[in-house]
């Protein structure tokens, strides 16, 4: 039946997203390894992602079912990363392209298919201002 959750995400009409701020917790970040199942989830949105000491989200089985997608500047300021996006591997690299924000705290992605086409904004605002959103 086309539109089950465990259809291929090319062939539904919706999309399932996991959001959370990490806190920079690596234990926060392998308690969502363990629970981000690939076949119910296609994306990630992550709010301050535990960077291992080479700043990259890493993990054995990360690679297998997701593309990671770090903020434009991340490889020039890693320690600013405040945001990253994880892409399943089964939505087609054919059907969406990250847009280019030049801010450690602002991502977005752009996504094409039955379900039309949307762009899905990670935003990580700071608790003491509001400096991201200006």
């Amino acid at each position: 039946m086309p539109g089950t959750t465990n259809d291929p995400p090319s062939n539904r009409t919706d999309l399932k997203i996991w959001q959370q701020n990490l806190r920079k917790s690596q234990g926060a970040w392998e308690h969502l390894l363990r629970n981000l199942n690939p076949e119910k989830f296609d994306i990630a949105c992550i709010q301050e992602p535990y960077l291992n000491p080479v700043k990259l989200a890493n993990a054995s089985n990360l690679g297998r079912y997701w593309d990671v997608i770090y903020p434009l500047n991340h490889h020039a300021s890693p320690d600013r990363t405040q945001t990253i996006i994880l892409i399943n591997k089964r939505l087609s690299k054919n059907k969406w392209h990250a847009i280019n924000i030049n801010s450690p705290n602002v991502m977005a992605i752009e996504l094409l298919g039955l379900f039309g086409k949307v762009r899905i904004y990670n935003v990580y605002n700071p608790c003491d201002h509001d400096s991201v959103l200006h």
